[in-house]
């Protein structure tokens, strides 16, 4: 029988070693979820992600493992219901859009779509948890197993400053990094400005350099044409969408503001 596209090959000791994180995990599980759900936090894709991440060092993957698990229950993953999450579905803060070229589905995040006070920053994340297991439903049936993300800040205005973005962009650094292994292939982060390179200052110290090699910064939408389809447009279908205008330039007093939170979050 052949192999799926993204079934990954062992070789080495590499059995071995899963094996014997299969073991841990099979003796830890059932004291952290329930009945249930145990199938789904002993799978073996995930687990040889966990180890890839991790360099095969079995007693780390087993504690990102254990990590991963209970961010999960933290956020009460496994029972997200639409109707928690539907505004920000219905305004379409993310959405999946067409691949990149290795085949990848592309999630889009429209920062321009983001209002402070909108949403609480539990729901964001819940949102974005959603939105994330999606993407990695739709990458195994596209047999590549990992997903691109563009950020994309067309239109976005001093009127979409969130100060509690910092905070949120630390724990989905997190979310990606450490709960996701080996499932992001690249992040892009499209028009960005002052204000994406003074998050990044906040979250660099949290990113790991693996993560950091897959950050790409893309000046202007046809910078993605190295990376998408020749004809790769971002839309969801809502008129004008395809349209990219960067957004407006930030003022000295915006940089200042901006500046202060970057020391209090420091």
């Amino acid at each position: 029988m052949d192999q799926p596209k993204n079934k990954i090959i062992l070789t080495g000791d590499q059995p071995q070693k899963l094996n014997l994180l299969q073991g841990r995990v099979k003796e830890e599980v059932p004291k952290l979820v329930r009945e249930d759900l145990i199938s789904k936090y002993s799978n073996e894709d995930h687990l040889i992600r966990l180890l890839i991440a991790r360099e095969w060092k079995v007693n780390e993957a087993f504690d990102q493992w254990k990590r991963w698990v209970e961010w999960r229950k933290q956020y009460r993953a496994d029972d997200i219901k639409i109707e928690e999450i539907q505004q920000e579905i219905n305004l379409k803060k993310a959405f999946w859009n067409g691949s990149d070229k290795l085949g990848n589905p592309a999630l889009v995040v429209k920062a321009k779509r983001h209002f402070p006070g909108q949403s609480n920053p539990e729901t964001l994340i819940r949102f974005f948890l959603y939105m994330i297991d999606q993407g990695i439903q739709k990458a195994d049936q596209a047999g590549t197993g990992k997903i691109s993300m563009i950020w994309d800040r067309e239109g976005v205005t001093s009127k979409n400053f969130d100060s509690s973005m910092f905070t949120i962009m630390k724990k989905m650094v997190t979310l990606v990094q450490d709960n996701y292994a080996e499932r992001l292939h690249q992040l892009f982060i499209l028009y960005p400005n002052f204000l994406v390179k003074s998050i990044m200052t906040v979250v660099r110290p949290f990113l790991s350099e693996k993560t950091k090699s897959k950050i790409i910064l893309c000046n202007e939408i046809k910078d993605l044409q190295v990376y998408f389809p020749e004809n790769y447009q971002i839309s969801d279908g809502q008129i004008g969408e395809n349209v990219e205008k960067p957004q407006d330039e930030d003022t000295e007093e915006e940089k200042r503001r901006i500046e202060q939170m970057i020391a209090e979050q420091q």
